[in-house]
């Protein structure tokens, strides 16, 4: 009876062990493009001390601001010390516009800079950042994820700019906000639209209205005064600096398709000169260290982005005008004249045509579904957690706190008093999606 027993318990315990294992070997098929790399773990013993100058413009409580302190926090204790991230936030070494100007040269080690900004002089960047041409979310993480990408990103960083690409950059979705009812592209006509640069500027002058630029800091008083009748911007971006204030209706013409968050468009660099002089353990603790800090900002910013358009909706009384949900007609109006406008700009400003076929073979070939099918995971987890805070902020409300106070637990701001095991816990713990980039051509010089 004894063996009996002991058999059927060996049984049910060799099924359950089975069991698992088939759901770990399904996961993982379901799942190709999920990272569950190790990270961390590189010796250092005997490799000399460095100092790295790191010059964020990260705003207050924001992604990168948060993603600063993470990483120095990281870098610092994973390399035992022996490396030393001199941070200097908020731009009070040197602002967005100073970084690309800065960084090549080594005055700085590190920074962020957004591609509009390189085109200046390198325009085959350009090709392949022009909005509006993304076929779902899920192509949109496709392409910066592929080899392609990175090839392309390590050669023009390289060629002309004398930097390093580390890791890409979360942003929210930018998208379209008036001070006026919007309806169809006709509601441009006549309006002065901000724009963050040429490639923007074509794509607003397509559509009938005047392109304008302003500086963040001086579009709050233009959009309230009327200087700007449309603004671009995050969603999150319009709550946290008060331009619900100046309009608001929300046209909801998403740059990238609803639901994606933007990936491709700012990366982080490390000045290639100071990159040549890291020994290989230190390298790798850096591009760990970014890569995970970029993810966990995919993640938080997607679910923030939910978490924002509700806020404005029932806080601050946003109305959607809904261009992309309600009338999707005039967004696929919008969205082609921006890229034959966009085109028309690439082509003018210097790129060959050999380099725009390149770049629209690529975003081609990940359009399709035999691609876009392998990121689905992703999405699916995050926005069942964009869902999941959403509820939680409802019952805190419903409790009777504040909206700032039913918000804090999913701002950025939490992370401002984390400590070294708590940012890498967290960072860790959000689901990553493998960059498809040979190693050997991250750590080259």
């Amino acid at each position: 009876m004894k063996t009996t027993k002991s058999w059927i318990i060996v049984s049910f315990v060799f099924l359950f062990l089975i069991g698992i294992i088939g759901m770990s070997w399904a996961a993982s098929a379901a799942e190709p493009t999920r990272d569950s790399r190790t990270y961390f773990g590189y010796d250092v013993e005997g490799l000399e001390p460095v100092t790295i100058v790191w010059s964020s413009d990260a705003p207050l409580n924001s992604y990168g601001d948060a993603a600063a302190i993470g990483a120095k926090l990281l870098i610092e204790a994973e390399s035992k010390g022996k490396i030393k991230i001199d941070l200097h936030r908020h731009s009070s070494l040197y602002g967005g516009r100073d970084i690309p100007r800065v960084l090549p040269i080594g005055t700085i080690d590190i920074g962020g800079i957004n591609k509009g900004s390189l085109m200046s002089r390198e325009i085959g960047y350009a090709p392949w950042v022009i909005g509006y041409v993304w076929k779902s979310p899920e192509h949109l993480m496709a392409v910066p994820c592929s080899p392609e990408w990175f090839e392309m990103e390590d050669k023009l960083a390289k060629d002309k700019w004398n930097l390093k690409p580390l890791a890409l950059s979360a942003i929210g979705n930018w998208d379209y906000f008036s001070k006026k009812p919007f309806n169809s592209m006709k509601d441009f006509r006549g309006k002065k639209v901000w724009s963050y640069g040429q490639l923007s500027n074509a794509y607003i002058a397509a559509w009938g209205a005047t392109p304008v630029g302003k500086s963040t800091s001086e579009m709050y008083m233009s959009y309230y005064k009327g200087g700007l009748d449309i603004i671009s911007f995050t969603l999150i971006g319009y709550l946290h600096y008060k331009f619900i204030d100046c309009g608001k209706y929300y046209i909801n013409m998403p740059v990238y398709p609803p639901g994606a968050i933007g990936i491709h468009y700012v990366m982080s660099y490390m000045n290639r000169d100071k990159w040549k002089s890291l020994p290989t353990a230190y390298k790798k603790i850096i591009l760990d260290t970014f890569d995970l800090a970029c993810w966990f900002g995919i993640w938080e910013i997607l679910c923030q982005e939910k978490l924002g358009y509700y806020r404005l909706v029932n806080e601050k009384n946003m109305v959607d005008c809904g261009i992309s949900t309600k009338h999707p007609e005039e967004y696929e109006k919008i969205k082609t004249a921006a890229v034959e406008a966009g085109r028309k700009f690439v082509i003018k400003a210097g790129a060959t045509q050999e380099q725009w076929d390149e770049a629209q073979s690529i975003l081609k070939k990940y359009a399709d579904p035999k691609y876009t099918s392998q990121y689905g995971w992703w999405f699916k987890l995050a926005w069942a957690e964009a869902d999941r805070r959403l509820e939680e902020i409802k019952k805190s409300l419903k409790a009777g706190k504040s909206w700032d106070d039913a918000y804090l637990p999913f701002e950025f701001k939490r992370c401002n008093d984390w400590n070294t095991e708590q940012f890498k816990k967290a960072w860790l713990d959000v689901p990553r999606v493998k960059w498809e980039w040979n190693e050997a051509t991250r750590l080259q010089n």
